[in-house]
């Protein structure tokens, strides 16, 4: 019982330095993004199909700098064949740096780093290494909240050295196993924060 005291004691110290230190964001962003096309292994040509996606950030602030956890959603398909649908979660760490513009807009520019699990629905679901960069304008709105615009680049190393043979003899496989090829995807985002 006693831990549990000095747990919560702990978490309120760490909450209200914190929130001197300008505290903690939340963001819901929506949004659209597009695709570059990628040659499989076996050399075919994968088009996937632009798509909307959702995300939502949590985000420590410390004056002109923030850094957190990135998280977004994309559902897209195979343009050619709508039947082979690819959905793609991002999980990433990312920083920021604030520019003020005017007391109440602000650019900011930042990187992000993490994981992006690829879960095609005609094979396993795999993780793979994704990093990126992100910038945009956001402009205070009052109340603790932010309405921003901004765009982000993420990347995805593709490589599916180890769990399928991609011998001919199972198409689906075959057209979703890459040797490190980059897919690289753009994000046009609007987003809402809540500052406390």
């Amino acid at each position: 019982m006693r831990s549990y005291v000095w747990l919560a004691l702990g978490l309120g110290l760490f909450s209200g330095s914190a929130l001197a230190n300008n505290g903690f964001g939340v963001t819901l962003y929506g949004g659209e993004s597009t695709n570059q096309s990628l040659r499989t292994s076996k050399n075919q040509e994968v088009e996937l199909d632009d798509g909307s996606n959702l995300g939502i950030s949590f985000d420590r602030y410390l004056n002109n700098k923030r850094y957190g956890l990135f998280y977004s959603m994309v559902e897209t398909e195979f343009e050619d064949a709508p039947n082979q649908k690819v959905d793609m979660e991002y999980l990433m760490f990312q920083s920021a740096i604030d520019i003020d513009i005017t007391d109440n807009l602000h650019s900011y520019i930042g990187a992000q780093i993490g994981v992006n699990k690829v879960s095609p629905n005609f094979e396993e679901a795999d993780h793979f290494f994704a990093s990126g960069l992100y910038g945009g304008l956001k402009y205070d709105i009052g109340a603790g909240f932010s309405a921003q615009t901004e765009i982000r680049w993420l990347a995805t190393v593709l490589k599916n050295s180890s769990k399928v043979r991609c011998d001919g003899s199972d198409k689906d496989v075959c057209v979703w196993h890459f040797d490190g090829d980059v897919l690289n995807q753009v994000q046009l985002n609007v987003g809402l924060t809540y500052r406390f």
